[in-house]
């Protein structure tokens, strides 16, 4: 499906406008005629309708004689645009049948036409726009409901909508990370921070010990270097009884005798 300009777009919601408005007639001279500005052909002209060969753009007298030639070109390309926009909107809608043109109106004419007022007949139209141009505005338009579907969801295809939606979720889901990144580095933040506070605490917290309290601190921290000390000096005394004593045991042990030393023999012995 193709996009939509906003002419077009402007176009379409006119047409369902219409068809929803309880006694109106849904017909392309009943929605140009229901715009100002863009849409609106010039209220010094209209449109006459004899035949699908037979269609000419009629322009007021005294509009022609107030204005000059390039008034007369700009009347004829802004007309031209405006029916050549609306023609292949049409065909295009009736193609994919999102509207309906059904039945044969006896319009002759597109536009407001004046009374008691007198028109010129100029042939600004292309022989080809002009069959096109007599066939739908002599047509009754019935809106489809995918062309209203279409309408409220902005004329954003199936498509596009799919895509819209995928997009959000991402966008979504992006942001629930970001979320979860903040908060665990916020996490990792406080463990980093938390032990620094913590410890920059006691230390205030000691050093503003009233000085008794810290004095009695390092009096305790003294007597507990002494009593190692004390310690220390016990295990070196016992140590050295030990090595004293043992030396002793030694000296008071008899001593063996060489395995290779022989008995001699005494005077008691025989011969």
């Amino acid at each position: 499906m193709r996009a939509f300009s906003n002419l077009e777009k402007q176009l379409v919601r006119r047409m369902i406008e219409l068809e929803d408005k309880v006694g109106s007639l849904n017909i392309l001279g009943n929605i140009l005629d229901s715009f100002y500005g863009k849409t609106h052909l010039p209220d010094h002209c209209y449109i006459e309708l004899e035949s699908e060969r037979d269609v000419s753009i009629q322009v007021r007298d005294d509009a022609l004689a107030q204005n000059g030639l390039d008034w007369i070109r700009e009347i004829d390309e802004d007309i031209s645009k405006k029916l050549l926009t609306v023609v292949a909107l049409f065909q295009y809608l009736e193609e994919e049948k999102l509207a309906y043109f059904v039945g044969d109106l006896s319009l002759n004419s597109l536009g407001e036409v004046w009374s008691d007022t007198k028109y010129t007949r100029c042939e600004f139209l292309d022989n080809d726009l002009k069959p096109l141009i007599f066939k739908y505005s002599r047509k009754k338009i019935f809106v489809s409901e995918t062309l209203r579907i279409l309408e409220k969801n902005d004329f954003k295809t199936d498509e596009e909508l799919r895509h819209e939606e995928e997009v959000s979720s991402m966008k979504k889901q992006l942001g629930l990370t970001q979320v979860a990144l903040g908060i665990t580095l916020l996490g990792l933040l406080v463990s980093i921070f938390i032990p620094i506070l913590v410890t920059s605490t006691v230390e205030i917290e000691k050093s503003d010990l009233p000085k008794p309290l810290a004095t009695l601190e390092n009096q305790l921290k003294r007597i507990g270097d002494i009593e190692k000390a004390s310690n220390e000096s016990i295990g070196d005394l016992e140590s050295a009884i030990l090595s004293v004593q043992e030396s002793i045991n030694n000296l008071g042990a008899p001593k063996s005798k060489p395995h290779n030393q022989k008995n001699q023999p005494t005077a008691d012995s025989g011969g």
